[in-house]
């Protein structure tokens, strides 16, 4: 609704002694939508919540730091859409680092709406991440992502299938790198990788991109098939996420050799490094089957998205040089158990 209106808005304070402000902006350029699942009782708000009582104008609804109780929760239900100021992007963010985890144990929520919840609360915080990739506060950030993506995939039933009906197949960075890292941690788990290997994997996974933003976003971001001087350009990416990695203050061998050697081919001609064979590391012989697969069947402006049948056969008749086809035959496996 809000990216149609384009007519002047009138914030009210839905208090008694309410303030009536007139604002000369849409409301689409202060406020963000929000998922009101998120909200449970007892929750502390660490921002305002405002609602659209009326098409034309949004009220308070909660005061940062307020809680939220039965009644509340209530009042939520019987509302469309909830909306946060896009200037509390930061504390919305930080809400959801503290709160997502939390969601697993929801009793009034199915799976398939828990992994939802966490997909698209996942996909805000990367977005961010993404945003700002030397942000120190980001080797932590990747961590709380990471935790309850692993956790609901370990330790509850039918959560890889929840997650492959809702992964977006609309390629961005961010959500390109979100579903590289549940597909690497999907198979890690069916390769019986240890938890604290697929700690690591998943955050590997999660920024194998983070070089992509010290590329010129017109590269990035181009429409159409990059030329071959744009795809020397982008080979880059690699060797500028390991090095963002480690400014962040990322020290594990192992995260920091899977940003780095994702694109390795068996054959020796992948990059940055031309490494072969046994030289590549199983991180990132995994994470370089996730982001083939997730490349293939993500649409792009200039492609239509493949159907995983058509992108599995693809790599197993055209990739035999270039991916671990063990990995990939476990990758199969994994998808239709």
């Amino acid at each position: 609704m809000w990216g149609h209106m384009k007519k002047r808005i009138k914030i009210r304070q839905d208090t008694l002694n309410s303030l009536i402000v007139d604002t000369m902006k849409d409301a689409v350029d202060q406020y963000m939508l929000i998922d009101k699942r998120i909200l449970s009782i007892d929750t502390k708000l660490k921002f305002n919540l405002y609602t659209n009582y009326e098409p034309t104008s949004i009220s308070l609804f909660l005061q940062s730091y307020d809680v939220i109780d039965e009644t509340v929760k209530k009042r939520l239900s019987q509302i469309e859409d909830v909306f946060a100021k896009k200037t509390d992007k930061n504390k919305y963010d930080s809400f959801l680092e503290s709160n997502i985890q939390d969601i697993l144990q929801y009793d009034d929520l199915s799976m398939e709406e828990k992994t939802d919840i966490i997909y698209e609360s996942s996909s805000d915080l990367t977005q961010s991440l993404y945003a700002n990739p030397n942000a120190l506060k980001n080797a932590k950030r990747s961590k709380n992502i990471v935790a309850p993506v692993l956790e609901s995939i370990l330790y509850h039933n039918n959560t890889v299938s929840s997650y492959m009906k809702i992964i977006e197949y609309d390629y961005y960075t961010h959500t390109h790198s979100l579903n590289v890292s549940i597909y690497a941690l999907c198979l890690g788990a069916w390769l019986e990788l240890s938890e604290d290997e697929l700690k690591v994997l998943g955050r590997s996974a999660l920024l194998h991109d983070l070089g992509k933003s010290s590329i010129d976003p017109d590269i990035v971001n181009k429409p159409s098939k990059l030329t071959q001087e744009e795809y020397e350009i982008m080979k880059d990416h690699p060797s500028f996420g390991y090095e963002s990695a480690q400014k962040i203050g990322i020290e594990d061998e192992l995260l920091l050799d899977g940003i780095r050697h994702h694109h390795e081919k068996l054959n020796g001609l992948g990059y940055p490094d031309g490494l072969k064979g046994d030289e590549i590391s199983q991180f990132a012989r995994i994470i370089g089957v996730c982001d083939v697969f997730d490349a293939l069947t993500t649409k792009r402006s200039y492609k239509e998205g493949m159907k995983s049948f058509e992108a599995l056969a693809l790599m197993k008749k055209e990739m035999s040089e270039h991916l671990d086809m063990d990995i990939v035959n476990s990758f199969i496996k994994m998808l239709h158990q």
